[in-house]
């Protein structure tokens, strides 16, 4: 029979359980910033994909307009199908916005016409003409603000989680704003 000085004593039930209890908070908060941290990145990233896709789409369907008509004529169009389709898209019509910044601003890019109750969603630029045939740089823009209060066209759509030492997500702010702004744009030549 072994005996000795320190008798060790057996841990109860109500230790153990205390301490699984501790060992699941921890795991528990662990599992749950890294979900929310998927699903925080991800919506922005889906966003900003399907702007580039919207926008790619857009500038494609201009390809078909009748680059015959007047000039004004031939914008207007352009920026009917444009609305077109970025309005047939699946993005929720408080997903997305127009009116972005033109691509550079020491070009003369002339914002595309705004159709009825629309935003513009982009830019053209007419190019001196080549050999009589006139020439134009169309830039297709879709952004959204996401901001972790505001409004329901300027909040984040999963909310952001602000918490002393880190943000979730962490997303790059703006030059211009200072905000976050998520964006896509597309740049087309048209002849």
């Amino acid at each position: 029979m072994k005996h000795s000085l320190f008798p060790q004593k057996k841990p109860s039930r109500c230790q153990q359980n205390g301490s699984v209890a501790i060992e699941f908070a921890g795991l528990f908060l662990l599992f749950f910033v890294v979900l929310y941290a998927i699903l925080s990145y991800s919506v922005p990233l889906l966003l900003t994909y399907t702007f580039k896709q919207v926008s790619a789409d857009a500038a494609r369907a201009t390809i078909r307009v009748n680059p015959a008509l007047a000039q004004e004529d031939y914008i207007r169009v352009i920026s009917q199908e444009v609305s077109r389709v970025v309005e047939t898209s699946w993005l929720p019509e408080t997903w997305r916005q127009g009116n972005c910044p033109s691509p550079n601003a020491a070009e003369p890019w002339q914002t595309l016409p705004p159709q009825p109750g629309h935003q513009s969603y982009g830019h053209i630029q007419p190019i001196t003409p080549i050999n009589g045939q006139n020439y134009f740089l169309l830039h297709i823009c879709l952004q959204r603000p996401y901001l972790a209060q505001g409004d329901e066209n300027t909040r984040a759509i999963i909310p952001i989680l602000q918490l002393p030492g880190f943000t979730l997500p962490l997303l790059p702010l703006d030059e211009d704003t200072g905000t976050i702004i998520l964006r896509g744009s597309t740049i087309a030549s048209l002849r």
